[in-house]
């Protein structure tokens, strides 16, 4: 539920804690991700970028990417999971990958990161445990480690992207979940360095 006498004031800590309580984890990312990535080490590299500091042990973040890496081919990344409660972008990135991917090697690149924003995918939710939307987020100085991690990760590649795919979903949680605790907060901006709307 919702304070409503506060709905005119832009969240504090208190009130980021008091959301952060509520959230639960409702599926697994070792499970339904890391498993399925490791399944794909045979065909691809599978390799740790990073962890994420919400829970190191819990929230590692892993590339996939071709075995024959090429500078002279063209890459394309895919990404799914920016926002977590967007099932279809982190299932389908893996099922890309396990069905499909294996008919562009050669050709191109390949590089997947499937759950960008894992803490999310576990808790169904939009937001990380700071309350940021993460595709907000994408910018130096990032305040959210799921954007500054993956931006690193795309650095390390060390080749131009020829195309990013970056698959979401509109999910019935929209409605129920994330417009109303965003109601609670409108005066709530994420405002991004140098960008000028």
């Amino acid at each position: 539920m919702h304070d409503t006498t506060r709905t005119r004031e832009p969240w504090g800590e208190a009130d980021k804690a008091a959301w952060r309580a509520r959230q639960q984890l409702r599926r697994s990312y070792r499970e339904l991700v890391l498993d399925r990535m490791q399944a794909l080490a045979a065909n691809f590299n599978v390799q740790q970028t990073g962890n994420l500091s919400y829970d190191p042990s819990r929230y590692p973040l892993f590339l996939i990417r071709s075995h024959d890496w090429s500078a002279a081919r063209p890459t394309v990344l895919l990404t799914g999971g920016v926002h977590g409660y967007e099932t279809s972008g982190v299932l389908g990135a893996l099922q890309f990958m396990e069905r499909d991917a294996q008919d562009y090697l050669g050709r191109v690149n390949l590089a997947c990161v499937p759950c960008v924003s894992p803490w999310g995918f576990e808790t169904i939710n939009r937001w990380n445990p700071l309350t940021l939307d993460p595709n907000r987020c994408f910018y130096a100085d990032s305040p959210a480690e799921e954007c500054a991690a993956l931006m690193q990760t795309v650095a390390s590649l060390a080749t131009p992207l020829l195309v990013h795919m970056d698959l979401h979903e509109t999910t019935d949680t929209d409605n129920t979940v994330f417009r109303p605790d965003r109601a609670a907060r409108p005066k709530f901006t994420q405002s991004i360095p140098g960008w000028r709307a």
